[in-house]
């Protein structure tokens, strides 16, 4: 494995241009050899296919052939035997028979072999009875016997023996029976077996081997062997001796039966005759090898150079644009992947150099929201004029309250020193929810001297008190319920809650029944709150809000500063209480970058 690897390694640290030129002539040397080789044996395949097809129809044509002479002998006999069966009967053996009608029947099997002259080599009728001792042979004049031939121990007397009574093939054998019987080994053909009484005859005819040898004669050769074998699988006639051929792969077995005969024809073809021809051009394909190779490299190193270039000159072009030179662009001749990866090369080049020319527009934006940042920071501590002034002049009039024993004006002043205190001594822009509330605590603790019949409820569980808020941001919103939520004669209350959201959020909400507000107004005011959260650097008009920043930092002033702190995600909204008055919801994350200073 670690040999395969630093293989992998040594080729995908060579050039471009080396991985695709080894990738491109090992592809077309393996692809043009794989198609030889699949084209040679596909060749050969089609070349055996065709030439046994070639032998099977000669061999078919032949085999019909020689089924109809064969047949057309068999039907010719039985004809015969139909048309001289009363002539056949009468003849015996104990010589009543008219010699007259002897003589005629020998001359018509006479006339019946001149039909088949080269077919048939004897013809006769053989017929004995238990009366007689000696047979009739009845048989042409041109036949002359064998003397002393045992004819009982011949294959068509077994026939004979064993009432066999149709048109049958005795086993191929060598047996003679006549002087003019030429043939080395052939069959015997039994036609019937007639009777009178206690008489018995057979019709026997010994066929010529030569009708064998005639029909196959031009097809066999070294290389083709034909063998004829009758139903019982015993040879009749071959051309060369077949018995070593039998399950040799070398040689290709086809078979063709008799349908009328019964005769099988075996053909036995040798494959290297065949294949003979595809080793030739096989032979030339070895030849032809080097000549792809050298082809096969040229088109490779070709068709390298011309896929490799453009990446080359790309590589050009990057070295031009790491010393400073984003002017350039890549040349796209063309709309494959390359063409592609050019378009957005330069695509990238002229957004590079938009972001180079953004980068202090980037800075400035960036500076320009830390400067609202302190903006709201500042117009949150300078709710009134020079804060330090009355710090120092409430804690005045506290020593004067404790000295001439009035507690009332001593807590009030306690409690608005301690706001102004909250206000100039912490510079954070974030703070903990706790700090937040501690500071509105006491900032009620100041109205419920003026307002005393306000039902006033803070409901915070204590593990909201470690969530982030921006400092300052409950305040003004506490101040402007105080301002126009309260303005009747009736029973009001405020309620301060907080909410769980998600793992990320929570909420606080500010809650009255005081007079509310008109739909119209609400939803333009939350569609001003929208367009902040739409736009986290807009700047607020101040003239516009004027009013707002008159009676205190103001609900778009404490959105915005949610806004660039934290986010378009986070901020105010309002809507409309249960009991009809105003209902404010802060968004805010459970964790800011808390504890966030400003240099001042």
């Amino acid at each position: 494995m670690s040999l395969l690897q630093n293989f992998f390694y040594f080729i995908m640290n060579r050039t471009f241009f080396t991985k695709i030129f080894i990738s491109i002539f090992i592809s077309s040397f393996i692809g043009i050899v794989t198609i030889a080789i699949i084209n040679h044996q596909y060749f050969k395949h089609i070349l055996i296919n065709n030439e046994m097809e070639r032998v099977q129809q000669s061999i078919n044509q032949s085999a019909v052939n020689l089924d109809n002479l064969l047949s057309r002998i068999i039907n010719d006999m039985d004809y015969f035997i139909t048309y001289y069966e009363s002539d056949i009967i009468h003849i015996n053996t104990n010589n009543q028979t008219n010699p007259a009608d002897v003589e005629k029947f020998m001359n018509d099997l006479e006339t019946f072999q001149l039909r088949f002259t080269d077919e048939l080599e004897s013809v006769f009728y053989y017929k004995e009875d238990e009366q007689s001792k000696d047979p009739i042979f009845i048989h042409n004049n041109n036949l002359h016997r064998i003397p002393n031939i045992i004819y009982v121990e011949h294959e068509w007397y077994k026939h004979y023996r064993n009432n066999v009574d149709l048109p049958t093939w005795t086993v191929p054998t060598d047996q003679h029976l006549f002087y003019q019987d030429r043939s080395q080994k052939t069959v015997w053909l039994t036609i019937g077996k007639y009777s009178k009484g206690s008489e018995f005859g057979i019709f026997v005819i010994r066929i010529n081997s030569k009708i064998f040898s005639d029909l196959f004669r031009e097809l066999a050769n070294d290389d083709l062997m034909i063998e004829i074998r009758d139903g019982n699988g015993n040879e009749v006639y071959a051309t060369h001796s077949t018995d070593h051929l039998i399950n040799n792969s070398d040689w290709l077995e086809t078979t063709s039966t008799l349908e009328k005969s019964e005769f099988n024809i075996h053909v036995f073809i040798n494959k290297l005759a065949i294949t003979d021809k595809v080793n030739q051009v096989q032979s030339i394909n070895l030849m032809m090898v080097p000549l792809i190779l050298v082809v096969t490299f040229l088109f490779s190193l070709i068709l390298s150079l011309t896929l490799s270039r453009p990446i080359k000159e790309m590589l050009r072009l990057l070295k031009q644009v790491e010393n400073g030179n984003f002017d350039v662009r890549f040349p796209n001749r063309y709309k494959d992947e390359i063409g592609i990866l050019g378009k957005g090369f330069n695509k990238m080049i002229a957004n590079v150099k938009n972001l180079i020319d953004q980068v202090f527009v980037i800075k400035m934006d960036k500076l320009k929201m830390e400067l609202k940042q302190k903006e709201s920071t500042i117009l949150a501590m300078q709710n009134q004029i020079n804060p330090h002034f009355l710090y120092n002049t409430l804690e005045t009039i506290n020593c004067h309250a404790i000295v001439h024993h009035v507690p009332s004006i001593s807590n009030m002043s306690q409690a608005l020193a301690d706001f102004f205190r909250y206000s100039i001594e912490k510079n954070q822009i974030i703070v903990s929810l706790q700090e937040e509330v501690t500071h509105v605590e006491t900032y009620l603790h100041i109205l419920n001297e003026r307002y005393p019949e306000i039902e006033i409820s803070i409901n915070i569980p204590e593990p909201f008190y470690s969530y982030s808020i921006i400092k300052l941001s409950l305040q003004p919103l506490i101040e402007n319920a105080f301002q126009h939520a309260f303005s009747g004669e009736r029973d009001y209350y405020l309620n301060i809650y907080t909410e769980d959201i998600n793992e990320l959020q929570y909420s606080v909400c500010i809650e009255d029944n005081g007079e509310g507000m008109d739909k119209d107004k609400l939803d333009a005011l939350n569609e001003s709150l929208n367009n902040l959260s739409a736009n986290v650097d807009a700047t607020i008009d101040k003239d516009k809000n004027k009013k707002s920043f008159h009676h205190g930092i103001g609900i778009l002033n404490v959105h915005s500063r949610i806004l660039l702190s934290f986010g378009s995600s986070h901020g105010v909204r309002l809507k409309e209480s249960m009991s009809g008055g105003l209902l404010i919801q802060i968004t805010l994350p459970k964790k800011g970058n808390e504890h966030e200073t400003i240099n001042r």
